[in-house]
């Protein structure tokens, strides 16, 4: 029987101001002088998901859940003031902010992208990193994503069609999104923001039916607008910048697990990341992206349980 753990409600809630006139939304759940965890949320755009508090026990860690700009709770929902500087710089003033020494990061897709891109700029600060289904935010990866040769095209060609009937390069095609979704007519832009995140979820999922969980179409339109911000600048950083510092993150406590079968985020580059950070890696077969899978979700508790006995030592 699947076991997670039970928590019962967030034991503080508060906005941050950050700086440009954004306020970051935060909660923190469990023990107020356990291991502190920051959760970096997907995307980009997500916003964070307070359901992932069950990973983590709630005697041993202190689990911190904050939205990246722009998302959710955080205000203003604006792409101004808003890349991945800005984002580590928030999770560098939240860290000052709540007088933590180091902490853990913990994230999955774009999550596990940004607490790399932490760890990178500020490795003394990080004691450990969690990650799932990584995102490289390499050109091949894009390619992966959104190109006509890339797994969901090939998985589902008929689908791609739709999403992409004029046949655009990747390049384009996220151009053309993003123009779209940021233009002054707001039915082609919700029309466009439904379109891209039916693909999403269509990856996600691998074929199984299933809605991205925004009820307001406005939570959808700016969901997609943020995700096309941070993709069409090719997420704000340099080609193969994360793989190109691997070795500089070997000193710290990694644990990667990844879904082989992952329509989203490709498993051999996470692979070989981790290999040379020198990571612990756990491969599960037959699951993608998603970790609503229970085999998925379980592998992440057990990694968190895991990770909690060795720095807590």
């Amino acid at each position: 029987m699947s076991r997670f753990y039970q928590h019962t409600e967030a034991f503080r809630q508060y906005h941050l101001a950050v700086g440009d006139g954004h306020q970051m939304s935060v909660e923190e759940w469990g023990n107020p002088t356990g291991l502190p965890v920051f959760v970096c949320h997907g995307g980009p755009g997500f916003g964070s998901c307070t359901s992932m508090v069950q990973f983590f026990n709630p005697d041993r860690y202190r689990v911190i859940f904050f939205s990246q700009r722009g998302c959710k709770g955080s205000t203003p929902h604006s792409i101004e003031h808003n890349t991945t500087q800005h984002l580590v710089h928030d999770i560098e003033m939240l860290r000052q902010h709540l007088g933590l020494e180091k902490i853990l990061l913990a994230g999955g897709s774009w999550g596990a992208t940004l607490a790399l891109l932490y760890a990178i700029t500020h490795p003394n600060a990080v004691k450990g990193l969690l990650l799932w289904a990584t995102f490289l935010a390499t050109e091949s990866d894009y390619e992966w994503l959104y190109g006509a040769d890339g797994a969901g095209a090939q998985f589902y060609p008929e689908a791609y069609s739709q999403f992409n009937p004029d046949q655009l390069k990747w390049e384009h095609l996220l151009s053309e999104y993003h123009a779209v979704l940021q233009g002054k007519d707001d039915i082609a832009a919700y029309h466009a923001a439904k379109q891209w995140l039916s693909w999403e979820s269509l990856l996600l999922n691998a074929g199984t039916t299933f809605t991205l969980s925004l009820v307001e179409r406005h939570q959808e339109l700016s969901y997609a607008q943020i995700m096309l911000h941070y993709f069409t600048h090719r997420c704000f950083i340099a080609e193969s910048e994360i793989a190109d510092r691997a070795e500089s993150l070997r000193s710290i406590p990694t644990w990667f697990i990844h879904g082989r079968h992952d329509l989203i985020c490709r498993f051999s580059p996470v692979l070989s990341l981790s290999e040379r950070m020198k990571a612990r890696m756990l491969i599960i077969d037959g699951v993608g992206h998603s970790i609503q899978n229970s085999v998925y979700s379980e592998a992440i508790l057990r990694a968190a349980d895991l990770l909690q006995i060795k720095l807590d030592h």
